[in-house]
């Protein structure tokens, strides 16, 4: 089996961008990427995208995003896996390299979102749950992790005010990530008074859905000028409804991780947090706290920056924007920059890092382990 290199990277900031389609945003990361690499040659483009189909209309995407950057006779696809489909999309790159099937790929994490009315939004997301006996009766990711806020609340005997300490602290990481969308110091105060999105969850707890793409090439061959090495790749699933659970304050399918947390020992982490209780309960389903104690260690600051362990060093989900198929690049991404300690992500000198996405409300789940050779 062959070790698989990050050749090269890269990412544009989330955002709401009007101006350009899904093609553009791909294309463009793709594109930087390449150049970065400084070698244009590409076995395969693999799209990560959970919405081309729905808010493009545009099935066989891949190709035409490769028609668009002129790579006309290179292998495509894409993978969707609701908002987990980069996880799924570097793993199947990290087995086809790793098996000696192909030597380089492009994974393209790239979605768009923002075109769409707030009311075309929420129906659209609501497609990552039962679309027939969950989204067809009004149920949405926001309504289930607002249930899951409750149930965590109600066990622990927590305030609405500690959960939100997670988005408090995700705004002072976010202030030294130069592709953060949200960038401002915000308080408890903000939070509180912001509106309510599904009680007790408020506006500005949540990660808000933004256009995005970012773009990482894999290889059989380090990059020029660094060695990250993707060690491991591990999957799992939850097929099981929210309301047929014994506990619905726990996050199943990120548990299975806790082993392989174990075993490679990262320091750093991107993980994901569209809600805050996603946050909170990723750290408790990974043993990085003890169950009901991941609200109050980050409230004392245990995983941030300049800490032993360092949990979302780039502001997270929450001030990177909701990219729906892309979230997962997006903290990939981030990871890989941390680890080389690029510019302002500098966030110390970590050897090993995790970057772990969610699909809908613990449906799936993706965790990716790097490793910084020297």
């Amino acid at each position: 089996m062959r070790k698989v290199y990050v050749r090269s990277y890269s990412l544009i900031t989330a955002g709401r961008h009007y101006d350009k389609g899904l093609r553009e945003l791909a294309g463009q990361v793709l594109l930087d990427a390449l150049e970065k690499d400084g070698d244009y040659s590409i076995d395969m483009i693999i799209l990560a995208s959970a919405l081309s189909g729905i808010v493009e209309e545009q099935l066989l995407a891949s190709s035409i995003i490769c028609e668009a950057t002129s790579l006309e006779d290179v292998q495509s696809i894409r993978i969707e896996l609701g908002d987990a489909s980069s996880g799924a999309a570097i793993r199947y790159a990290y087995d086809l390299i790793r098996c000696g099937v192909v030597n380089k790929i492009a994974i393209v994490c790239a979605d768009k979102i923002a075109d769409l009315v707030s009311t075309k939004a929420s129906k659209v997301l609501s497609t990552l749950c039962d679309s027939t006996f969950e989204a067809y009766m009004g149920v949405t990711p926001a309504a289930q992790a607002a249930l899951m806020t409750k149930a965590y609340m109600r066990r622990f005997n927590y305030k609405y005010e500690d959960i939100a300490m997670w988005s408090v602290k995700m705004h002072e990481h976010a202030q030294n990530n130069p592709y953060a969308s949200m960038r401002r110091k915000i308080t408890i105060k903000d939070i509180m008074s912001s509106e309510v999105v599904s009680d007790p969850i408020r506006l500005f707890d949540t990660a808000v859905p933004l256009d995005g793409a970012s773009c990482i090439i894999l290889s059989s061959e380090p990059g020029r000028d660094f060695k990250i090495v993707l060690e491991y790749c591990a999957s799992s699933s939850c097929n099981v409804n929210l309301c047929y659970r014994r506990e619905i304050d726990r996050l199943y399918t990120v548990e299975k991780f806790r082993d392989i947390v174990t075993k490679f020992n990262p320091t750093l982490f991107e993980i994901c947090d569209k809600f805050s209780i996603f946050g909170i309960l990723s750290l408790e389903a990974l043993g990085l706290a003890e169950r009901g104690k991941a609200p109050k260690m980050v409230a004392e600051g245990a995983f941030d920056p300049g800490s032993k362990i360092v949990v979302n060093a780039s502001g997270g989900l929450k001030c990177m924007g909701y990219t729906v198929g892309a979230c997962g690049g997006y903290l990939t991404t981030c990871l890989i920059m941390e680890l080389l300690q690029e510019g302002k992500l500098n966030v110390g000198d970590h050897e090993v890092g995790l970057s772990c996405d969610v699909a809908g409300i613990d449906r799936a789940s993706n965790v990716l382990i790097f490793r910084r050779e020297s």
